[in-house]
């Protein structure tokens, strides 16, 4: 997997953690307000700097303390380090066998690059794409998506998806008819989707029903703008990390399952990995071990403490009786997780 692990010290709630990431898929799990969107906007701000050489910092640290941020690819990682008093970013690639840290140049990224072991390591971790879905953004139309430019949401929240389509459409390949006939066997009564024009520079997405009945987006469910905007995920600009904020909101319980095998075929067949905050044990019930950690935040000062679910005590007991979504329904208590993590609860 391309991105190994994570670390953050200083940043948000983050102030000293490490995180595991060497699978295709990884679910954060845990208590509202533990840290887990700090997490991917963490992991986003390293990714957008390896790509651009620009650090946008989401989240402040203790005043006077350096931000650190790094992501460990295939041989070697890259890291962000904010200095605490003046908020300079310096930016360093580490590699080599014994390490060695290479300082480079804050934003002429190209330039300050001339070695093949370097690029490759910068290479793994191009971009990050976060994605915070909201029904009236999918809603919304859209214009159209030039040839010559890169596809993707307008914003988080999903912006642009009916020019996403529009550009899928145009590509002349089979990639819209298999949507289509996705959205047919998991929404029956829909016969046809479309994307249709607005105005002269505007477009919308529109479905008809078996009966003839033409839905308009701004009445179409929101479980199916959702699904319509994961099944596009695989169509848009590759980026090494897919973020994602509760991937199972405005879905149908039988839904869940459909997008996470959606995930798991996009992860496994391009080279981006799916990093996800979920409150879901029915997502979880999808993952492995491997592919959960739960995220908590005990005392304030201490700051957020991450722990993969395998590492929990007793895990493999209770894993024989639960699944891995209802073991963390059954010993969570929805503040600091203390029965899953008590040693003496079986």
């Amino acid at each position: 997997m391309t991105i190994q692990a994570f670390h953050a010290k200083n940043y948000g709630c983050l102030r000293d953690v490490q995180v595991v990431l060497g699978t295709r898929l990884h679910a954060f799990v845990g208590p509202n307000d533990s840290g887990k969107s700090t997490l991917l906007r963490g992991i986003q701000a390293v990714l957008e700097c390896a790509r651009t050489g620009e650090f946008r910092a989401s989240y402040g640290g203790r005043k006077h303390e350096p931000t650190i941020l790094q992501c460990h690819a295939i041989g070697g990682s890259y890291e962000i380090e904010l200095d605490g008093e003046h908020r300079r970013a310096s930016q360093f690639v580490t590699r080599g066998d014994p390490p060695r840290r290479i300082v480079r140049d804050a934003v002429h990224v190209p330039d300050a690059v001339d070695d093949a072991a370097t690029l490759s390591i910068l290479d793994q971790l191009r971009g990050a794409r976060l994605c915070q879905l909201a029904a009236s953004a999918l809603r919304a139309p859209s214009g159209l998506v030039p040839q010559s430019d890169v596809v993707g949401f307008i914003d988080e929240r999903g912006s642009g998806l009916p020019g996403i389509y529009q550009a899928i459409l145009g590509r002349g390949d089979d990639a819209f008819a298999a949507i289509r006939e996705s959205v047919r066997v998991l929404f029956p009564t829909v016969k046809r989707v479309a994307v249709v024009p607005v105005t002269r520079s505007e477009v919308s997405l529109e479905i008809e029903l078996v009966d003839g009945t033409h839905v308009r987006a701004s009445e179409m469910s929101a479980g199916l703008l959702y699904y319509l905007a994961f099944a596009a995920i695989p169509h848009l600009a590759p980026v090494s990390a897919l973020l994602l904020e509760g991937p199972e909101n405005g879905l149908h319980p039988a839904r869940i399952a459909e997008v996470m095998r959606l995930l798991r075929n996009f992860a496994e067949l391009t080279d981006t990995q799916v990093f996800f905050a979920t409150h879901s044990p029915l997502v979880l019930n999808d993952l492995a071990a491997d592919e959960i950690s739960v995220v908590t935040r005990p005392p304030l000062e201490t700051g957020t403490v991450v722990t993969p679910l395998r590492a929990t005590p007793n895990f493999e007991q209770r894993a024989k009786v639960y699944a891995l979504g209802e073991l963390w329904l059954a010993y969570c208590d929805g503040e600091t997780e203390s029965p899953l993590l008590d040693a003496n609860v079986t």
